[in-house]
Parts: C-alpha cells; sequence; structure tokens
C-alpha cells in the first residue's frame, strides 16, 4: 500500500478514544488552513493517528519500551525532536494534507463516483452503529468521520485524476507495462531444505549427498529446456518428489525417537509417532519483499512517511482468480468440478523498494536474500538454476512475465492501478508537499491544547 493514502480501518482506531468534554464554541476548530477551517473532530482524528505512529515507531526501535506510560512515551525522541514536538508537527501535516486534497479536489471539480458513496455510507454506519458513544464523547460528530472518510476516497481520486494513463502527467500504458517488466519476476521455484528428518542442518556426507540429489533434480529440469510447458511439468513432478521425500525422512525421524508403553495390565501400547521436524515446500502464489510497517498501518495518512515502502502482494502479484490453485465450477447437475489454475505454481516477486530509513534487518526477501539476487542480477529467462544458501537449496527457473501480461491475468484493470501506485506515489507525495508547502496556517492554540493527543484515554470504549 502507498503511504500517502489512508486506510480506513484508522477510524476503527480512532473508536477506541477515550472521553473528552464536547467541543467548546470556543474550540469547535482547531486550525484555519488558507482560509479552510478543520473541525476538533477531524483534528483529534489525526492527533490520535499521529500518537500511534508514534508508539509504533518507538516500538520498532525498542521494543522493552513501556509505551503504554505517557511519561516513558515523552521522554523519547523521533527524527530528532521530542515525542510532544513530533506529534504535534505529525497531526500538523495530517491536517495540512486533509485540507490540500478537499481545495484541490473542489478546483478540479471532481466528484466521488455513486461506488465511493456507497461504500462511504456503508462504513460511516457501521462505524456509527458500534462506535457513537465513543465518537461523541471525544467530540467527534458523524459528520466529522464522513470528512475524514471522505477524504480518503478524494485522496485516491486526485492521485488517478494525476498519474493514471492518460492522466493530466501524461502516463502512457507503456511506460506502466516497463515498469513492471522491469521490477517484477515471474518464477517457478522449490525450496530444498539442507536438514535432516528432525530439522537439524545436514552436515559433510549426509550434505553432499543432499546436494547430489539437488544437482539431479537440475539436470530433470536441464533436460527439458526449450520446451516451457515440459520444464515446468518437470519441476511438479519434482516438487512431488520432494515432497514424498521429506516426508519419508520425517516419518523415519520419528519412528526412531517413539516409545512404548504398556497399560496399566502390563499390555504393550502401540508406539505413536508424529511427524514434525520437515515440511514440504511447494511455490507462493504471491510474494513480496517485505519490510516494516510505519506505525499507523491502521491509521495511515495521506502524506505519512513510512519506514520503507515495499511492494505489497495486492499490488505486486498476479490477480487472485490467476494465482489461484483450484477453481470449482458447476458442471450443471450440481455437483462441483475442480480445474487447476494453470499459473498456480508460480509466484510474482516484485523487486524491494526502500528509503534512506530501511535497516537490511527488516527486509524478508522471497524466496531468500541469496535467490531473489540471483533472479534478479543473474538469471536468464528459460534457464533453470540451483542457489544454495545457508539452509537451503532454490531450483529456480525465471520465466517471460510479458506473456501473462493479458487482460484476464497479469495486466488487469486492477493490475494496472496497482502498478500505476507503485510507480507514481513519490511523484503524488511530492505534489502533495508543495501544495502543502504554499499553505498559510493559522492555529487555535486553546483547541490544540485542550485536544492534546497525551490527553486522550486510549484504553476505554
Amino acid at each position: 500500500m502507498s503511504k500517502w493514502k489512508k486506510i480506513v480501518a484508522g477510524l476503527m482506531a480512532t473508536a477506541m478514544v477515550g472521553s473528552l468534554a464536547a467541543c467548546g464554541s470556543n474550540t469547535a476548530y482547531a486550525m484555519t488552513i488558507d482560509g479552510m477551517q478543520v473541525k476538533a473532530g477531524v483534528y483529534i482524528y489525526f492527533a490520535y493517528s499521529a500518537y500511534s505512529e508514534a508508539v509504533s515507531t518507538l516500538q520498532s526501535q525498542n521494543s522493552e519500551l513501556d509505551t503504554s506510560d505517557n511519561d516513558v512515551v515523552k521522554a523519547q525522541k523521533i527524527d530528532g525532536k521530542d515525542t510532544e514536538t513530533w506529534i504535534k508537527d505529525k497531526t500538523l501535516e495530517y491536517c495540512q494534507q486533509y485540507v490540500a486534497v478537499e481545495q484541490k479536489y473542489s478546483e478540479l471539480s471532481l466528484e466521488l463516483s455513486d461506488e465511493s458513496k456507497t461504500e462511504i455510507d456503508n462504513t460511516l454506519n457501521n462505524f456509527w452503529d458500534t462506535n457513537s458513544k465513543t465518537f461523541e464523547a471525544n467530540g467527534i460528530s458523524k459528520e466529522s468521520v464522513k470528512l475524514v472518510l471522505e477524504n480518503t476516497y478524494h485522496t485516491n481520486d486526485l492521485f488517478l485524476y494525476y498519474y493514471d494513463i492518460d492522466g493530466e502527467e501524461g502516463v502512457t500504458e507503456d511506460e506502466l507495462k516497463e515498469y513492471y517488466i522491469d521490477n517484477d519476476a515471474r518464477v517457478r521455484y522449490i525450496k530444498i531444505d539442507l536438514k535432516d528428518g528432525n530439522g537439524d542442518l545436514l552436515k559433510s556426507d549426509a550434505k553432499d549427498a543432499m546436494l547430489e540429489q539437488v544437482n539431479g533434480y537440475l539436470k530433470r529440469v536441464e533436460a527439458k529446456e526449450g520446451d516451457e510447458e515440459a520444464m515446468l511439468d518437470e519441476m511438479d513432478a519434482i516438487q512431488t518428489d520432494y515432497n514424498a521425500y521429506v516426508t519419508s525422512i520425517s516419518e523415519e525421524a520419528a519412528a526412531e525417537t517413539a516409545t512404548s508403553a504398556t497399560d496399566e495390565n502390563g499390555n504393550e501400547i502401540a508406539a505413536t509417532t508424529t511427524t514434525t521436524a520437515a515440511t514440504t515446500t511447494t511455490a507462493e502464489t504471491t510474494t513480496t519483499a517485505v519490510t516494516e510497517e510505519d506505525s499507523a498501518a491502521a491509521t495511515e495518512t495521506a502524506g505519512a512517511d513510512e519506514a520503507a515502502e515495499t511492494t505489497a502482494a495486492e499490488e505486486s502479484a498476479s490477480e487472485e482468480t490467476a494465482t489461484e490453485a483450484t477453481t470449482g465450477e458447476s458442471d450443471g447437475s450440481g455437483e462441483t468440478t475442480t480445474t487447476t489454475s494453470k499459473y498456480a505454481n508460480e509466484t510474482i516477486i516484485a523487486k524491494v523498494t526502500t528509503n534512506e530509513k530501511t535497516k537490511e534487518e527488516d527486509i524478508t526477501y522471497t524466496p531468500s536474500k541469496k535467490a531473489y539476487d540471483y533472479i534478479f542480477n543473474d538469471a536468464k529467462l528459460g534457464v533453470p538454476a540451483v542457489v544454495e544458501d545457508d539452509e537451503a537449496c532454490y531450483l529456480v527457473l525465471r520465466l517471460d512475465i510479458e506473456e501473462r501480461m493479458t487482460d484476464d491475468d497479469l495486466w488487469s484493470d486492477t493490475q494496472k492501478t496497482s502498478v500505476v501506485t507503485r510507480k507514481y506515489s513519490d511523484a503524488f507525495e511530492d505534489m502533495l508537499d508543495q501544495w502543502c508547502d504554499a499553505q498559510t496556517v493559522e492555529k487555535n492554540d486553546r483547541a490544540i491544547k485542550r485536544y492534546d493527543a497525551f490527553d486522550l484515554d486510549f484504553s476505554s470504549k
């Protein structure tokens, strides 16, 4: 998910805010930005979002920190600022972005679709039915909640207005295709553990024997080079063989450790075994390179910085209809037949994208760092290879992703929008920052003090 999009689930977090008196006449608005007043209820929502983001950031820095203690939280620093200042600055940033989006949306005479309006109303009613007392106790009216929800949709509409195919910034479909091809890999791989039936790493002769077995797998696929379908069939056969092998060594290991016993009458009880050490591994249907999310995955707001931005599964992988292992189809008799997807065992892996705050230890590579590097730096299309890592080998076959870029597979309208988001979210973020930089802000200090994030009670409902 791109960093400038707010997540609707954040409203649920807001519903946890404790009791505050209803807004007074002098604190009904927290600030005025370019002539637009920001309602107190909207400000409280963003204050809570900023506080949650701060807590999440502090926890990522020190998991032992007691963030339930306000004094402890206040004593910390984020980006060189004391936490209180950081939260106030972040809340202001969110409010500025909120106003920037609303004013630009109005200026361009954009309108929400009927579908979006229905989604907003349904979400609003659901939240209000279960949380109205808490919202009202905090001075957050139903209208304020709706404003925040609408702003989320306005932000998305604006982004697409500028950066969708043939949008205001002149994005073309060919540019998107080139980006997708350069940043995503279509792969069939099999992970082969270098472990015994108990899950312990293999050593010396046992490891050599396993590597010889892996080399045999590779030769089987190499014998089919030039015929992609035959190579994939062979990979499937190898997967089946390997799964059977894993099951057998696990059962053997369990049998070796099994013990027999007798009941109270001295009769022998058959030994029982449990297979737990080894597991079979099949290729995943969707894969991502994942880093830690920013504070509030559930309260992310337009323009919020992320510790690292990565390509999420919904943005990088083929659509579910193309990658699900089986589909059910009725034959007209009331019974359902099961068919296997042609691409069920393939994986679409997206390149890792990070920023300067990303720590290497916070990134999870698929299927492993070494295999990932091989796939994007050295792999040749249609040429199988084995990548040996510390605890496993990977039999890897990179395939031509363009072959699957059709309307009903990897190049659907949904996928195009996902690629637009991945490619241009940073550009939109910069645009949003420019709008905010040009704003004039008049703060209502009395309201801001009254709705201090540290005065909110996050425990009550």
